[in-house]
């Protein structure tokens, strides 16, 4: 795989690292980081396993084969799109409407009328991102879906996608086999999970 960057996306990075006293010694592929990721996931080198990494601004599909990256690709649809309807449909603005969403502080109203169908054009992106990838002819199936990003932590999400496209679908969690720190709150560390698989996988990036 070739991957290329904007020069700017690339200084903007290191100029945050260097603003808290670090410097920065490798620059990583968010693909590859992924696939480090899935390492910590539970039966990591089955045959073919769909990870898709539902970004705020994009959905990103990373097919991985027997532990390596086959196929990305990524689509213009993330939880923007449900941030951006609970301020329209409530009349908040953006900070306000993201605390509401993740403290689950709205009416009743929010579930039918704007996460149902914010859920399934999710299902829907997801199944269009994976038609494309059959249509490449490579492999005709996949044996297993995973959800990351901050939208994954949705509930009833993994459910609706494996109940739409016909995959066994769960959600990502790259610390079921560690044994977090006693200070470290179990509760938010399972609901963040799913938006900590590149994290994850940056820090098992080696130096060599």
């Amino acid at each position: 795989m070739l991957a290329a960057s904007r020069r700017e996306n690339v200084n903007d990075r290191v100029a945050a690292l260097e603003i808290a006293g670090l410097s920065a010694a490798i620059v990583d592929e968010e693909a590859y980081t992924m696939e480090s990721a899935c390492t910590l996931l539970p039966n990591p080198g089955e045959r073919t396993l769909a990870m898709v990494d539902i970004d705020a601004a994009t959905t990103t599909l990373h097919v991985l084969q027997e532990g390596r990256t086959v196929y990305t690709r990524e689509q213009g649809f993330g939880g923007h799109q449900l941030i951006e309807e609970v301020q329209r449909h409530y009349g908040v603005d953006r900070d306000e409407a993201l605390r509401q969403v993740i403290e689950g502080n709205l009416p009743d109203s929010y579930a039918t009328e704007i996460l149902e169908p914010f859920k399934e054009a999710l299902a829907q992106q997801i199944g269009r991102a994976l038609q494309f990838f059959h249509s490449t002819g490579t492999f005709d199936r996949v044996d297993r879906g995973v959800l990351a990003g901050g939208a994954a932590g949705i509930r009833g999400i993994d459910a609706l996608v494996e109940e739409r496209l016909g995959i066994t679908t769960g959600v990502a969690n790259p610390f079921t086999r560690m044994s977090p720190s006693s200070e470290i709150g179990s509760a938010a560390l399972n609901r963040d999970a799913p938006a900590m698989m590149i994290a994850a996988g940056l820090a098992l990036r080696g130096f060599d």
